[in-house]
């Protein structure tokens, strides 16, 4: 197949460029390059252009992360405007509706993803998000909240999904890790936003649809900047619109010379040549029989799926959706400013990891923190069972003080956290770079089912669970979660840090990879060194 090229062309006024077309033989395209490496003039270093991208792409992330955080603060001040005061099955109905809308909007996105276009799905979630939160301010009754929220669920489900392959597959594979982190940086970012529009509205009357109407100010910028959001080179080269590839590739490497310019394309080229043609028919159907009838694509779903599933199954979210009423019956006067604590926790942790999710890898930064995660989930059920809880209606001693197993379970909490940030809170959401482009985006999809199916689970259970188990069994079993997720991280993940997207589908080809990817990468690493020893590329 030939291959586009951009050449220069000199006038008196400007230099511009068209497109041509060269054999993948032709003399202008240099073999000995590839994605990965070092160019010419310093590339493949993060360009301008794709900064802004990425940036305005995860305001998605902002949009998830304050839409499911807005909750925690709306539940403890919503009071009686529903009709009546909120039971807890109650609070688990609205709460976890969201993440069975996710669900649903996860499946759209992997309908949608290829035949629409990445950037079109974030759009839709965006209007989804805009609809939902209009719905929410003004909703007077359980049933209308229960609408909002679940319409709020399809447009995170949409842009949870979509957004992590969109900034993957435009990223550098040196810094995607780098770049997919910031998506859980804009998602941290929101939920800390919202904890502090909580906390500024949370004694004013009705301020709890002030904290939902707010919600819809990012979802409208999203929506206007989506029409100048370009198309993923691997998504228009899926559709052959080559060209259209080649310009975005000329944007995202301006550095780059010509014949690196071709080299990247070719090698993106060669990956999608083993997707089957998108005609080849019904497009999830075949996606389906090809991510599930493939052995190494089977392979890459499990380690993906299970990463996510380790991530939501341990509990984390269940501070994100009931911090306030947690630590409200705990004792503390002030739960919703005990909140932004962990919320800001979260968000400090989740940015100290963009700068180690490619230097260390996404393996290491697994095994060195989900142990501490379930370190700090026992010390936390063993500070609650010296904190006297009724055995009916959950709700602490009124009038206490705080003592030191209040404290304890705090600063527990916040060490949980802290760990929690800095790997599982960012690293499943790096799972498209372990699916191969056919099946990426209904792969992600699968992913993204699996993260809200789980979250649907701890959610909907999470105040029944501790009224069954009491706080310290149901910390301790989020403890056990931690500890398997630990071992089976160290088994089945291999580490796949800046790799190219086009080169992972051959690390599930050799079992799930761990030891392959390994030497994979230090042998890239070991000719990246003679590269630049012998003066190639500087």
């Amino acid at each position: 197949m030939a291959t586009p090229r951009l050449s220069r062309l000199s006038s008196s006024k400007a230099t511009s460029y068209e497109l041509e077309t060269i054999s993948p033989h032709s003399p202008h395209l240099d073999h000995d390059h590839d994605e990965d490496a070092p160019l010419s003039a310093g590339d493949p270093e993060i360009s301008r252009f794709t900064w802004l991208v990425t940036c305005a792409a995860a305001i998605g992330g902002l949009l998830f992360g304050y839409d499911t955080g807005i909750m925690s603060g709306a539940l403890v001040v919503i009071g009686s405007d529903l009709g009546h005061p909120l039971s807890d099955k109650e609070r688990e109905l609205i709460t976890s509706i969201t993440s069975g809308g996710a669900f649903i909007g996860a499946l759209l996105a992997a309908l949608l993803a290829d035949k629409i276009g990445r950037k079109m799905v974030i759009g839709l979630g965006a209007i989804w998000f805009n609809v939902a939160c209009v719905i929410g301010a003004s909703a007077y009754s359980v049933t209308q909240m229960t609408v909002a929220r679940f319409l709020l669920g399809l447009g995170v489900g949409l842009v949870a999904m979509v957004v992590p392959v969109y900034i993957g597959e435009l990223a550098p594979s040196k810094h995607r890790g780098r770049l997919v982190t910031l998506h859980s940086v804009s998602i941290t970012g929101g939920q800390c936003l919202s904890y502090g529009i909580a906390a500024g509205f949370s004694s004013v009357p009705n301020g709890w649809r002030y904290m939902f109407g707010l919600g819809a100010v990012p979802s409208l910028l999203l929506i206007a900047l989506v029409p100048i959001l370009p198309e993923t080179p691997r998504q228009l080269m899926h559709h052959s619109h080559h060209a259209g590839a080649m310009l975005v590739l000329q944007k995202q490497y301006p550095n780059a010379t010509e014949p690196e310019l071709a080299a990247i394309f070719a090698r993106i080229e060669r990956g999608l040549s083993k997707a089957p043609p998108l005609h080849h028919g019904p497009a999830l159907l075949r996606s389906l029989k090809q991510l599930y009838g493939d052995a190494s694509n089977l392979r890459a779903l499990f380690v993906a799926c299970g990463v996510m599933a380790i991530q939501q199954l341990t509990g984390f979210n269940t501070l994100m959706y009931y911090s306030a009423t947690l630590f409200g019956r705990v004792g503390f006067r002030d739960p919703v400013a005990v909140g932004i604590v962990v919320a800001g926790t979260n968000f400090v942790f989740t940015t100290a990891a963009v700068k180690y999710v490619d230097r260390l890898g996404r393996r290491r930064l697994l095994v060195y923190t989900i142990w501490g995660m379930s370190v700090a989930l026992v010390v936390a059920a063993v500070a609650f069972s010296y904190i006297p809880v009724s055995d009916g209606a959950m709700d602490t001693v009124a009038e206490r003080e705080i003592r030191w197993p209040e404290i304890l379970v705090l600063v527990a909490i916040i060490v949980y956290v802290a760990f929690y940030a800095t790997g599982l809170g960012n690293v499943p959401w790096q799972a498209c770079e372990l699916l191969p482009m056919e099946v990426r985006a209904v792969g992600t999809a699968m992913v993204t089912m699996t993260c809200w199916g789980c979250n649907i689970i701890v959610s909907a259970t999470f105040l029944s669970l501790m009224k069954a188990i009491t706080p310290s069994g149901a910390f301790g079993l989020y403890s056990g979660v931690c500890a398997v997720g630990w071992v089976l991280v160290i088994c089945f993940y291999p580490e796949v840090a800046q790799m190219p997207l086009e080169e992972v589908r051959e690390v599930f080809r050799h079992g799930f990879g761990v030891r392959y990817a390994e030497r994979v990468r230090r042998e890239r690493r070991e000719r990246e060194k003679g590269v630049v020893a012998s003066g190639v590329g500087v």
